[in-house]
C-alpha cells in the first residue's frame, strides 16, 4: 500500500511540475547572438505585427462593404447592425495599426484619405443632394474629409448615433457603398504593401535594413522608425485626439462621436503601441521588449507599467468622450496626463537605450 501510495504521489509531482514547465522555444524562435536578435526584431515585427493588423483591417473593411451591398439591396435592422459592427471591427485593426504610421500608409497618403475628422457636414450634405454618379474615380478624388472612415460613420450610425434602416435613402445607399468600396480598396493596398511573402513589398525593404538599402541604412534606423512611431501616436492622442476638443470645450471636434467609440479607438491606439513593443498580436515574437530587457530591466518594466496605466486611465472615462470633456474633466486629464508620461519614457528613454544597443 505504501509503495503504491509513493508512486502516486511521484505521478502527481511529475504532472505538476511538468505543467507548471514553461513550453521550450522552437527553433525559429531562438536566439544565440546580438544580430541574430536584431534581425528577429525586424521579422517578427513584420511578420507578426503589422502583416497581421493590415490583414485584419483589411478583411474587415472587405466585410463591411459586402454587407452594406447587402443592406442597399436588402434594409434589415439586423444587418445595419452587423454593418455597424463590421465598422467598428475595422476601426479597431486601424487604430492599432497607427502605432506605426510609417511606410506606404505614409508615403501613399493612405492615413488622411481614410481617417480625416472632424466631417464636413455641410460639403457632405452637399453630396448627398447633389446628382453627381458616386464613381470610383469621382469618390478618389474627393476631398479627404468626405471620404474614408468617418463619413461612412456619419451614414452607418447617423449624427445621434441611433439611425435605423429605415432612415436610408437610395442616394446615402448610393455613396456608403461607394466610400466603403473605396475604403476597401485602400486597406487591401496596405494590406499587399505588408506581404511577407513578397520581395518588393515594404516589409522586405524593413527586414532587409542594413548597408545598401536606400530606406533603411542601418538595423537602427529602423528601429528608430519604430519608436519614433509609437512615440508619434501617444502625442496625437493626448495633444491632439483628446486635448484639443477638451482644452476648447468643443465635442464637434471628438473622433468616432456618431458611433460613440472614441475611447475605444484612443485605448486601441495604445494597445498598439504595446503590439509594437512585444511584437504581439494574434502570436508573440521576438520584439524591442527583448532588447530593452537584454540591457534594462526596470526600463522595460516602466514601459509595461505605464502601457497598463494609460489603458486603465482611459477606461475610467464611463461616458462618450464628447460628454466626458464637460462631465469628467479630472478622468480626461488624468488619461492625458498617463499617455504623455508613456509618450515621454518612449521618446526619450526607449529611443536612447535603442540607439544605444540597437546598432547592430
Amino acid at each position: 500500500m505504501k509503495n503504491k501510495f509513493t508512486i502516486l504521489m511521484t505521478m502527481v509531482l511529475f504532472i505538476t511540475i511538468s505543467s507548471c514547465t514553461k513550453e521550450p522555444e522552437t527553433s525559429d524562435d531562438v536566439v544565440t547572438t546580438p544580430e541574430d536578435l536584431g534581425q528577429k526584431i525586424l521579422d517578427d515585427f513584420s511578420n507578426v505585427v503589422a502583416s497581421d493588423i493590415y490583414h485584419d483591417l483589411s478583411e474587415n473593411t472587405s466585410l463591411l462593404y459586402e454587407h452594406v451591398l447587402a443592406l442597399q439591396s436588402a434594409p434589415d435592422e439586423n444587418l445595419l447592425t452587423t454593418c455597424k459592427q463590421d465598422w467598428r471591427n475595422a476601426r479597431s485593426s486601424w487604430e492599432k495599426s497607427e502605432a506605426f504610421l510609417f511606410g506606404p500608409v505614409s508615403t501613399e497618403n493612405i492615413d488622411p484619405r481614410i481617417d480625416t475628422w472632424p466631417v464636413n457636414f455641410q460639403d457632405l450634405e452637399g453630396e448627398l443632394a447633389g446628382s453627381h454618379a458616386f464613381t470610383h474615380d469621382y469618390i478618389d478624388g474627393l476631398q479627404d474629409a468626405l471620404k474614408g472612415f468617418h463619413p461612412i460613420e456619419y451614414l452607418l450610425f447617423g449624427q445621434e448615433g441611433n439611425k435605423t434602416h429605415s432612415e436610408f435613402n437610395a442616394r446615402e445607399f448610393e455613396y456608403l457603398v461607394a466610400l466603403c468600396e473605396n475604403l476597401k480598396e485602400l486597406t487591401s493596398s496596405l494590406n499587399a504593401s505588408w506581404n511577407t511573402n513578397s520581395t518588393s513589398s515594404y516589409a522586405s525593404t524593413l527586414m532587409s535594413a542594413g548597408p545598401g538599402n536606400t530606406v533603411y541604412g542601418s538595423k537602427l534606423s529602423a528601429y528608430e522608425e519604430m519608436v519614433n512611431a509609437m512615440a508619434g501616436i501617444c502625442s496625437e492622442v493626448a495633444e491632439g485626439k483628446m486635448n484639443e476638443p477638451f482644452v476648447l470645450q468643443d465635442a464637434s471636434l471628438e473622433e468616432s462621436p456618431f458611433a460613440f467609440n472614441s475611447i475605444t479607438d484612443f485605448t486601441n491606439n495604445i494597445r498598439g503601441v504595446e503590439s509594437v513593443y512585444l511584437a504581439s498580436f494574434v502570436e508573440d515574437g521576438k520584439g524591442l521588449e527583448d532588447l530593452v530587457r537584454q540591457h534594462n530591466l526596470s526600463l522595460d518594466s516602466t514601459i509595461k507599467s505605464k502601457i497598463q496605466q494609460a489603458i486603465a486611465a482611459l477606461q475610467n472615462i464611463t461616458v462618450p468622450f464628447g460628454q466626458a470633456i464637460i462631465e469628467q474633466p479630472v478622468q480626461v486629464q488624468n488619461a492625458i496626463d498617463a499617455i504623455t508620461s508613456l509618450e515621454e519614457t518612449i521618446s526619450t528613454d526607449l529611443l536612447q537605450l535603442v540607439q544605444l544597443h540597437g546598432n547592430l
